[in-house]
C-alpha cells in the first residue's frame, strides 16, 4: 500500500466512522479501535516528524537524552564510544556539553535518530549489566586480555566508569606483573596497563 492509498483508505474508514458512530458497540470493536488510535497517533507523531525537517527518530531521541539514564551514563567517553559506532570517528568536541550538540546535530544532518536511538538504548542496557570484575587473579587477567583488544574510545569509557577505582587499578596490574610504585599516579597506570594488555592481546593473535 502507497501513501496515497492509505490517506484513501483512512478517509473513508473515517467517514464510515462517523457515520455510524452512535450505533459502535462492544468490546472486541473497542479493543480494535483503540489500538487504531495508538497506531494513528504513532503515525501521526513520525509524520509530523518527517514534515517538520526532523526526521524519524530524532523526537524520541531529544527525549532521551534528557532522561535520567542518560544523565547518568551518557558522560564524555560514553559519547565518544557511541559516537564512533555510529560515524565511525570520535567527536572533535572535548566537552560534553560541545560533543552531545555534535552528535545531536550529525544525527539530524545524516537523517540515523533511529539507528542513534537503537545504539544508545544498547549502550544503556550493557552499561546498566557491567559491575566492575571480581578482585580475584583469574578473573584480572581475563579482563586484562580483554582491555587489549579495545579501540581507544572503549578504553577511555572503561577506565572513567567500572575500572575507575584506583584500587582496582592497582589490583589489576599487580594481578598481571605490571611494575608500579606508591607513587604512581592513575593516569600511569592507565598508560602501563593498556600498554601491557594490547601487547599481550597482540602476542595471542600472533600466536594464533
Amino acid at each position: 500500500m502507497n501513501y496515497l492509498e492509505l490517506a484513501e483508505r483512512l478517509n473513508t474508514l473515517g467517514r464510515k466512522t462517523a457515520l455510524h458512530h452512535n450505533q459502535l458497540e462492544g468490546l472486541t470493536l473497542a479493543k480494535a479501535a483503540d489500538t487504531l488510535a495508538r497506531a494513528a497517533e504513532k503515525y501521526e507523531k513520525k509524520l509530523g516528524d518527517y514534515l517538520g525537517g526532523r526526521g524519524p527518530g530524532i523526537r524520541d531521541l531529544e527525549e532521551l537524552l534528557k532522561s535520567p539514564q542518560a544523565r547518568g551514563h551518557l558522560k564524555l567517553p560514553a559519547l565518544r564510544l557511541v559516537f564512533k559506532e555510529l560515524f565511525r570517528e570520535p567527536p572533535a568536541a572535548e566537552k560534553l556539553a560541545g560533543a552531545r550538540k555534535e552528535f545531536f546535530e550529525r544525527v539530524k544532518r545524516e537523517q540515523s535518530g533511529e539507528q542513534a536511538l537503537e545504539a544508545l538504548k544498547r549502550f544503556f542496557l550493557l552499561a546498566a549489566q557491567r559491575p566492575a570484575p571480581a578482585k580475584d587473579e583469574t578473573s584480572l587477567q581475563n579482563e586484562f586480555l580483554r582491555l587489549g583488544s579495545l579501540s581507544d574510545e572503549a578504553l577511555e569509557f572503561e577506565f572513567s566508569g567500572r575500572l575507575k577505582a584506583l584500587p582496582l587499578l592497582k589490583a589489576l596490574a599487580r594481578a598481571n606483573a605490571i611494575p608500579f610504585t606508591g607513587e604512581t599516579s592513575r593516569d600511569r597506570l592507565i598508560e602501563r596497563i593498556t600498554h601491557y594488555a594490547r601487547r599481550a592481546h597482540a602476542n595471542i593473535r600472533h600466536r594464533a
